[in-house]
């Protein structure tokens, strides 16, 4: 009473939470199991490594075949290739040691190998050739197992053809019993194929549904023994047209199949069908890329012949939603682009003129600035011009004055001595004195900025009065605007052919370009 009392409860937890779950949670977690899947497999791939390195080191031990049976087992789901390779080893070391536990060993893997593939003359061969004598239970009930999936898939080959499906039920049913004389009771695999034998005698599909609900209930199964038997409870709630629960459970299926890392399966495959039978052309298009890499992955002809079959139309379908999608991106795009156009355009017209007005500003500032800068210059210089001209004027007036007496008085020698002394040379000496402290008190800075323009040699120094190099007072009435030669050349007293030779003198020690002198000579600032 009490173990049906609790396989009641594990029932009715199952069909609870199937009513209960949200079929787009369960697809979510399996799109995140997809992207997740090389780090699944991670842990597999060590453990393959690990054991080809021991047995590169156990040849010719007694353990060598025990871990080329480890790597069998590792590959059996994994890669069909490598799951040959060494199920065809195992075959050589049974035949070398003759022992009848190895050899029952080996042909189960190659019987493994032969049904995953379809390659069942070779399959039946090994079932036909197989001796139980002296071979543990265990392996029994796994060669008997394999034997029944033989027939199974052989029944599936001939559907339709009624004499030749139930000549191969037969066979399953046969095989079943066999392996079920030597399982113990209370354990996984008698209560499995205790249902899969009544399930043939006599199937229902609330037997297949409750019967798997209490063997994945009862049981502690690994991922992919989970994954098998929620991949057949799928199937029997398809078959009851329970079609949400039938999802459900295939992408259960298929979740633990990635984190098994198995690739010999059906669910994804199945479950891309249903997907495109409700339209949802997305999911369906990503389980069957996942079953297709599966397939190509472990090398399954038979599975890829399945896939295949529903592939194109698929592929076709998820064609035509690109398309539309396309047409409708191209469209609401056109929209966007003819605003953005439009938005663009009119940027670069309040652009354009925010760039004019700040370039009239900034001619503006330069222009105000400039005014400023002659403003200061002229009043600067028209007050010592003022004084020193004042203080040289009424000298001249005061000389002239004695002189015209010394003419008078016929005095002429003096007269010519008084003119002699009016002191033009020292006026000029004095206005250009004047001049350099004017320019040098405007431009504080000036010396050293230029000197920042020549080679380390040939920079300026002004002497004890602190007064200017000729040739750099050439430069400085440029700095103020002054740059007619001929100009200079008179302000100056000089040619305008020794100008030009003072500026190229100059320009010679420069550190910089003689074509970027002048305008960085004009940047100087106050």
């Amino acid at each position: 009473m009490y173990v049906l009392s609790l396989i009641l409860s594990i029932v009715l937890s199952f069909e609870s939470s199937v009513q209960q779950s949200d079929v787009k949670s369960v697809l979510k977690e399996l799109d995140e199991a997809i992207e997740k899947q090389e780090q699944y497999c991670k842990p597999k791939e060590l453990r393959i490594k690990n054991l080809v390195e021991e047995l590169q080191i156990s040849s010719g031990r007694p353990n060598e075949f025990n871990i080329c049976n480890q790597l069998f087992e590792e590959y059996k789901y994994y890669q069909y290739d490598s799951a040959y390779v060494y199920a065809r080893k195992l075959e050589s070391f049974a035949n070398k040691s003759g022992k009848r536990t190895d050899a029952a060993i080996a042909q189960a893997a190659l019987l493994f190998c032969y049904k995953s593939v379809g390659f069942f003359n070779e399959a039946l061969e090994i079932i036909r050739s197989f001796q139980p004598e002296e071979v543990p239970d265990e392996i029994l009930v796994n060669f008997y197992v394999l034997c029944a999936s033989t027939y199974q898939n052989l029944s599936s080959y001939v559907y339709g053809t009624q004499y030749l499906t139930e000549k191969y039920n037969k066979k399953v049913l046969e095989y079943y019993k066999r392996a079920l004389e030597y399982t113990s009771d209370y354990t996984f695999y008698h209560h499995w194929i205790s249902l899969e034998i009544a399930l043939i005698q006599e199937y229902s599909d609330d037997l297949a549904i409750d019967g798997r609900k209490n063997l994945i209930g009862l049981f502690n199964l690994d991922e992919h023994q989970l994954a098998v038997q929620y991949s057949i409870l799928a199937n029997a709630c398809d078959s009851k047209q329970m079609n949400q629960e039938a999802t459900y459970y295939r992408a259960v299926s298929a979740i633990y199949d990635i984190k098994s890392c198995v690739h010999e399966t059906t669910s994804a495959k199945v479950l891309a069908e249903y997907m495109y039978a409700q339209k949802d052309i997305n999911h369906a298009y990503s389980y069957i890329q996942l079953a297709l890499r599966d397939a190509q992955f472990y090398n399954s002809r038979l599975r890829m012949v399945e896939i295949n079959s529903i592939f194109p139309a698929i592929e076709q379908s998820r064609y035509s939603d690109v398309n539309s999608q396309r047409l409708l991106f191209m469209v609401g795009g056109s929209v966007v682009l003819f605003f953005l156009v439009l938005t663009l355009i009119l940027l670069l017209i309040l652009s354009s003129k925010s760039r004019e007005i700040r370039k009239a500003n900034t001619l503006l500032a330069r222009v105000n600035s400039l005014l400023k800068e002659t403003s200061v210059i002229k009043d600067r210089y028209i007050m010592q011009s003022l004084q020193g001209n004042t203080s040289f004027v009424n000298n001249v007036e005061k000389e002239s004055l004695a002189a015209i007496r010394k003419i008078t008085t016929r005095q002429y020698e003096d007269a010519k001595a008084i003119l002699y002394n009016l002191g033009v040379k020292d006026e000029r000496e004095r206005i250009y004195t004047a001049f350099d402290t004017a320019f040098l008190a405007l431009f504080p800075n000036f010396i050293e900025a230029f000197n920042s323009l020549m080679n380390e040699d040939a920079r300026i120094t002004l002497d004890k009065s602190g007064a200017l190099p000729m040739e750099v007072r050439i430069f400085a009435l440029m700095r103020l605007g002054i740059d007619d030669p001929a100009q200079v050349a008179e302000y100056l007293h000089l040619s305008v052919n020794t100008i030009y030779v003072y500026k190229n003198k100059i320009k010679s020690k420069a550190s910089v370009s003689k074509d970027q002198f002048d305008t960085l000579v004009m940047a100087i600032s106050k």
